[in-house]
């Protein structure tokens, strides 16, 4: 590089600090509004001139220091604005990309109304940027934290089933909180009327994205967590190989909780994709398929190739309600 491109360098960089420290003393004296219409109207030049990386920095830092101030409107303002230049600037998903995002994430309120659609608009770029079909895990584990942090408990729920391990972790806690609350408020059901509606909720998630290790894993913390809190709870474990599988199939078989059985067994037939199992559970718990109909379709079409007479597409609604909240 040469010492006059090392120079301007170095000069562009002087200039943004300068800018930077304008808008500090701005936001110092309490003076948002100015900070923030100065600041955007500083980054748009950069945006014009294609100088995105400065861009990025103006813009994230601006909306790190409103945010630090309580200026939430104004602080989420600029996150969306740092969304669209990562879009303009084609920038794709590694770690410092998220973390940028993560850290503005953190200092977001978990009360600002904003809450939900920063979270949209962060998934939706890392959809678009990324090769996860649903969006980067780490950032949905994230967004899932800060979601739950300000009871937004339905979208968080859909945040942390499709992100990390831990994310799963937490999605377990979720629904078993959420179960045993139910218990606690409903005088007309126990723990043995409702368990299958909170246990469904996870499994049929997880097949849904086909994701059968996560589907597995919460099966087990769930039912043991189950048969340990509730031990008048009757059951056995029943252990199968399975064909050119490592592990061998491990069911907990309850004498009167045939939704769970049937809900292992249909964790069993996506995973070995045995399109016979599926159709015998199908045709053997009459009244629980009954009772998962649209799920089932869903199911049979993408595991099985089983056209339905109405096509479900449960995986296109989960990401419209994704999109859908974008700003």
């Amino acid at each position: 590089m040469s010492a006059a491109a090392t120079t301007g360098g170095t000069a562009i960089q002087q200039k943004l600090a300068r800018t930077l420290h304008r808008f500090e003393s701005k936001i110092t004296a309490g003076d948002y509004y100015e900070a923030h219409q100065t600041l955007r109207t500083i980054a748009n030049r950069y945006v014009r001139a294609k100088s995105y990386e400065l861009a990025i920095e103006l813009v994230s830092q601006g909306a790190s220091s409103l945010l630090k101030a309580k200026q939430g409107g104004s602080g989420t303002d600029l996150i969306f604005y740092l969304l669209e230049i990562y879009d303009l600037a084609e920038i794709t998903v590694d770690d410092n990309s998220v973390g940028r995002l993560i850290q503005l994430l953190v200092l977001v309120e978990p009360t600002e109304p904003n809450t939900k659609d920063v979270g949209t608009g962060m998934n939706n770029w890392s959809v678009k940027f990324s090769d996860y079909k649903f969006g980067d895990p780490y950032l949905h584990n994230v967004i899932a934290l800060k979601l739950l942090e300000g009871e937004h408990i339905y979208e968080a729920e859909r945040y942390f089933m499709l992100g990390t391990h831990d994310s799963m972790n937490r999605y377990f806690e979720l629904i078993w909180d959420w179960f045993t609350q139910a218990v606690k408020e409903d005088d007309t059901k126990t723990h043995l009327d409702i368990v299958g509606d909170f246990f469904s909720r996870m499994i049929l998630n997880y097949l849904f994205i086909s994701n059968i290790k996560f589907a597995n894993e919460v099966r087990d913390k769930f039912l043991k967590k189950l048969v340990a809190t509730y031990p008048d709870i009757k059951y056995e474990i029943i252990t199968k190989p399975i064909p050119n599988e490592e592990d061998d199939f491990k069911m907990f078989y309850f004498k009167t909780l045939s939704e769970l059985n049937f809900l292992q067994l249909l964790i069993l037939a996506c995973q070995t994709k045995e399109k016979s199992l599926f159709q015998t559970l199908s045709e053997y718990y009459k009244d629980i398929s009954s009772k998962y109909k649209p799920q089932l379709e869903f199911l049979g079409q993408e595991y099985f190739g089983i056209q339905a007479a109405r096509q479900s597409n449960f995986l296109q609604d989960m990401m419209s309600g994704f999109l859908g909240g974008s700003k």
